[in-house]
């Protein structure tokens, strides 16, 4: 599996995290820049970080009232590009009621957070705390999906929301693909089947498989982003996954980990392959 990448990004983030809760035990050493001065920021708390995440997880739930509940009643937010500016809760409570009217399906995932105190031109850390933000937007209006990968910057004080900047860096419409996997010759005994990888985190219990016919060729469809795929098909949730060799003509290799690959370019149905075969069983 691809989890080499995500495990040293996680450290990086871990490592910048406990720097950061360190420079404010110290209390007085400070970090970066803001116009001519270069040390007005020490680390935030972490509550904000959760009542981020919290907004975040109240958009699958197309829930309008908890997440003005996290407004303020002055809060502004300017999407990217200067395409729409929301000014004040009232005009807040309206677009989520329309933009979750619109779609069968709005869901915000935060990738990262770091919360940061500014300090003022007296020294002092003002009251409420920035966070900055990667996270992903993924919007199904019924027809396809969207998905956003998107930069935050978030203002809290006083356990509210009071400014949210949205800048974004990458727009795609996720395809179908449709995986199938020939389990018909294999020796070993197993009670389900699924397909994990780039697409769904790594999940082993995130897109389970059906054999509809009993004909041993389990199928399932999956929405992924258009570029590289990486995966594999795993019995029992991961009980037994796929092995390959590095050079297997379906795979790609990345440090020890090697794995089926595919470019995507849009909806797509495969044909079926043997376990742990680049090929089909007959």
């Amino acid at each position: 599996m691809k989890k080499q990448q995500k495990t040293t990004f996680l450290l990086l983030l871990i490592f910048f995290v406990i720097t950061l809760t360190s420079v404010y035990a110290q209390d007085q050493n400070q970090f970066g820049f803001a116009g001519d001065r270069e040390q007005t920021f020490v680390a935030g708390s972490p509550e904000s970080v959760a009542i981020w995440k919290q907004w975040c997880a109240l958009h699958e739930k197309g829930d309008v009232e908890g997440i003005t509940a996290l407004a303020s009643e002055n809060i502004r937010i300017e999407a990217p590009g200067g395409e729409l500016t929301i000014e004040g809760k009232e005009a807040l409570t309206a677009f989520l009621t329309q933009w979750f009217d619109d779609n069968e399906q709005v869901r915000v995932t935060p990738e990262w957070g770091v919360p940061l105190k500014f300090i003022n031109q007296e020294g002092n850390p003002i009251d409420g705390d920035w966070v900055t933000s990667g996270f992903s937007l993924q919007i199904n209006d019924g027809t396809e999906t969207t998905v956003e990968q998107n930069h935050a910057n978030v203002y809290i004080e006083n356990g509210l929301v009071q400014y949210f900047r949205v800048l974004q860096y990458n727009v795609s419409i996720l395809a179908e693909v449709t995986l199938s996997v020939d389990l018909s010759s294999y020796d070993g005994s197993f009670s389900t089947v699924g397909v994990f990888g780039s697409f769904n985190d790594w999940c082993g219990s995130c897109n389970p498989m059906t054999d509809e016919n009993g004909d041993g060729v389990y199928t399932t469809t999956i929405q992924a982003i258009p570029g590289e795929l990486q995966y594999k098909f795993i019995l029992d949730e991961q009980g037994v996954e796929e092995s390959f060799e590095s050079g297997d003509p379906c795979t790609t290799t990345v440090d020890i980990y090697t794995n089926r690959v595919l470019q995507v370019e849009g909806n797509m149905t495969l044909e079926p392959v043997c376990f742990n075969s680049c090929s089909s069983c007959e």
